[in-house]
């Protein structure tokens, strides 16, 4: 959320062990343990640590216990290609299930493999630059809104998944692995599975600032309406939330997710900005929780010329519009956040101030966090400052979802009380 080069506590919270940072190494180091390592440490042969990684022969509990115990002591990372065939398996397991009580959140849009290039600043046409580096990484509006939520935590735990289209590449099965290793289901049908997933390019310049190519989304074989038919929302808390991207062809999923119990929700990242501004009063009437950014001011109002009067002519609709959303956020970049209420009134929450790496991914882990808070009873202003330092943080590494902060992190990021956060965390059990 913050562009500000200032020096903050953020890399304290790494060290502490509060915030898990993502580590890529590209090429395995010396003295890195390895699959021999494992099954000595475990008690069984290489091909037994084989088996658990890859899914594809079965494994008794207590041997797959053991091995996977070694693999977390030992802090073992297993190849792309062995993480890439034990998603195949974890697909078609199905979801973790977690207790009643915790909330569900289930993101509907596109996971993408991201390509991020870090330069001093963009080319110039036919011009070529040198990367300091070219990372892999995942991404997608809606796969960073779900890992970000899934990582927080008592007391605002979340069951996290996402309906999504994957293809059947390695690339495919690696980004399953990598979500499953976030705590965040796939749901997509087997028989529904071809092609490749989705790419992007990525192009960070030095001040943070980053210009992305994707390629279209490949959702319109997911079916929503199946899944609405399935799935029972009434016993739970259960939001469903849609990505920009998906949000014009899926209003009338929109209303049957209503009808069905679901909480609705949406983000403005990748709705085309003439929808938006031909459909709010629409889209307010939808959904039940909306999140927006600065942009989306003009859109709804344009004879706004500023960023305050947008908000100004936001409150003022938000009067004299009947059905207001139980939530209307609007991001505002390094400045934080405002949360419109239906009378009108407005509640701001800071930005952190970040030593500012790279603000892909900085909006999906506002939403994500924000969801988190909401869905668990939060107040308003305490999600909306967790909300913005989760988005603060994102921007401290390379890549759209590389920090999974918990929730202690967050509040002490976001300066929040001791006392107000240790009154919430006598909530239910982390997921198993």
């Amino acid at each position: 959320m913050s562009r500000s080069k200032k020096t903050s506590n953020a890399d304290d919270l790494v060290r502490e062990g509060h915030v898990r940072v993502v580590d890529r190494p590209e090429i395995r180091r010396s003295g890195e343990p390895t699959i021999d390592d494992v099954a000595r440490h475990a008690g069984v042969s290489k091909g037994t640590v084989s088996h658990v990684l890859s899914g594809k022969i079965r494994v008794s509990p207590q041997t797959r216990a053991r091995v996977e115990g070694a693999i977390r002591d030992l802090a073992f990372q297993p190849a792309e290609a062995a993480r890439s065939l034990t998603a195949r398996k974890r697909l078609a397991d199905g979801e973790r299930h977690a207790p009643a009580h915790v909330p569900r959140l289930t993101t509907v849009g596109y996971v993408s493999v991201d390509f991020t290039a870090q330069l001093d600043r963009l080319p110039r046409r036919e011009e070529r630059r040198l990367s300091r580096a070219i990372g892999k990484t995942i991404g997608g509006p809606a796969a960073n809104v779900a890992a970000v939520a899934a990582g927080i935590g008592p007391p605002f735990p979340i069951s996290a998944s996402i309906l999504t289209a994957i293809g059947v590449d390695q690339d495919s099965d690696w980004a399953t692995a990598e979500l499953w290793g976030r705590r965040v289901d796939v749901i997509t049908p087997p028989e529904r599975r071809s092609g490749r997933v989705n790419r992007a390019l990525v192009l960070v310049e030095a001040d943070g600032r980053r210009t992305i190519v994707n390629e279209p989304s490949l959702l319109a074989e997911v079916d929503v309406e199946h899944f609405l038919a399935t799935t029972d929302a009434k016993p739970l808390t259960w939001c469903l939330h849609f990505e920009g991207y998906q949000v014009p062809s899926r209003m009338a999923a929109v209303a049957a997710a209503r009808k069905a119990g679901f909480v609705v929700s949406m983000q403005a990242t990748g709705m085309p900005p003439d929808w938006l501004a031909a459909h709010h009063a629409t889209a307010f009437g939808a959904f039940d929780i909306m999140v927006l950014h600065r942009e989306s001011l003009t859109q709804i109002e344009p004879a706004a010329a500023t960023v305050e009067a947008g908000i100004e002519a936001l409150a003022a609709l938000a009067c004299r519009t009947p059905v207001w959303p139980r939530l209307v956020v609007v991001t505002l970049g390094e400045r934080g956040a405002v949360a419109v209420a239906g009378d009108g009134a407005l509640s701001y929450a800071a930005a952190p101030a970040v030593e500012v790496v790279d603000l892909t991914g900085a909006g999906d882990a506002f939403v994500g966090a924000l969801l988190a808070a909401v869905l668990n009873d939060a107040p308003t202003d305490m999600a909306l400052r967790l909300a913005c330092a989760a988005g603060s943080l994102q921007t401290t590494r390379y890549g759209a979802q590389e920090v999974l902060p918990g929730a202690a992190a967050l509040s002490h990021l976001a300066g929040m009380p001791t006392a107000a956060f240790a009154a919430l965390t006598n909530g239910p059990e982390p997921i198993s």
